[in-house]
């Protein structure tokens, strides 16, 4: 056995199986812990206003302009339909993708109006939509943290291992304060005179509609030499892990790809230099190669053919984790996650941002 592995998204053929057995009795059982889990993480006022808040806005981490744009009848694909996880639909409509509720629906409306007008990209993106980007991306980031700590610590009493579930949550709680802290400067940012708050690496409007909308915060690991970009084993608490912004939203006519990060964030400028030397082409590989295997949150258009979904790197990719299981407390869990995320394995994947796969 390997002295270290990372674990993959989905389920064995065994436990499909077994799922399959007592699929209802599983998803009543999941179902109401989760129920129970999101219940107890709920916030008792806006993450942005800071005022009392009974009932929050159903915000969206991926604007719906581009999401409308990607759907038939209304669905799209997601991450279940490249996971082996029987228990997820295999298409979600615009009112489940990428959902969070921790801001108020007055928050909603007025804070990401600039950088949620398709207009604005017939140009470069503003300073201040870059921040309010970062904003929706970091607040995504808090709910989903808020309820993973409040579900291990129900985990932690439902079935016991307090130790495993106290190292997660300890790992959670590290990342929470981080994205409080970006967000707090993407707030500022976006209120602020002067517009050298975030550094706009890559740009790129193409003439095609891609089938992928996309937003995220990502801690890259590794750039494309083997650099070391996030140690994301290193949990001392003055280690920071330091986010890139990726964006692809597919417009009516055209698409917009971009990445950022916060201006003066020197950990990501050798891979910047690298990927500027890259063509066209190898940038929007390295874009899409990111895409699959750092994030969950990408949706896609259901006309893509069902076969191009079976292909069997891409699945695999999909399911990548940096979930580190060990067997000797000397393995080198950052080489092999260096392995896992090598940027170099993108040919191995469809390349769902070239006009091959553009929608029709």
């Amino acid at each position: 056995m390997d002295d270290v592995s990372l674990l993959k998204l989905g389920l064995t053929e065994d436990q499909k199986k077994d799922f399959n057995k007592k699929k209802v009795e599983f998803n009543k059982r999941i179902g109401s812990f989760l129920k129970v889990s999101r219940a107890d993480a709920k916030n008792a006022e806006c993450f942005i206003c800071r005022k009392k808040c009974s009932s929050f806005c159903n915000s969206h981490s991926v604007p719906q302009f581009c999401l409308q744009n990607i759907s038939v009848a209304g669905k799209f694909y997601h991450a279940g339909n490249l996971v082996d996880m029987p228990m997820l639909d295999k298409d979600k409509g615009i009112g489940e993708a990428g959902t969070f509720k921790i801001i108020c629906s007055d928050c909603d409306n007025s804070v990401f109006s600039d950088y949620e007008n398709p207009e604005a990209y017939y140009q470069g993106p503003t300073d201040k939509m870059l921040a309010q980007i970062a904003m929706k991306n970091n607040l995504k980031s808090i709910s989903k943290r808020q309820f993973e700590i409040q579900l291990y610590r129900n985990m932690a009493k439902q079935f016991g291992n307090d130790k495993m579930m106290s190292h997660m949550e300890a790992v959670g709680s590290s990342d929470l304060n981080e994205y409080i802290y970006e967000l707090q400067y993407a707030k500022k940012a976006c209120q602020s005179k002067w517009d050298n708050n975030y550094y706009l690496s890559y740009y790129e409007s193409i003439p095609y509609v891609v089938p992928i909308a996309f937003q995220n915060n990502i801690a890259l690991v590794s750039d494309l030499e083997g650099g070391t970009i996030n140690d994301i084993y290193n949990h001392l608490r003055d280690y920071v892990i330091k986010s890139v912004h990726i964006c692809v939203f597919p417009l009516k006519n055209h698409s917009v790809i971009m990445m950022f990060c916060k201006n003066g964030e020197h950990r990501y400028s050798k891979f910047f230099k690298q990927f500027k030397n890259l063509s066209f082409e190898e940038k929007l590989k390295v874009i899409n190669y990111i895409i699959f295997s750092y994030s969950e949150n990408y949706y896609f258009y259901k006309g893509i053919d069902q076969e191009i979904l079976s292909h069997a790197n891409l699945k695999d990719v999909a399911k990548t984790t940096s979930v580190s299981v060990k067997n000797s407390p000397f393995a080198d869990s950052l080489k092999v996650a260096k392995e896992a995320y090598d940027l170099n394995k993108r040919d191995t994947i469809p390349n769902f941002l070239s006009e091959t796969f553009k929608v029709v």
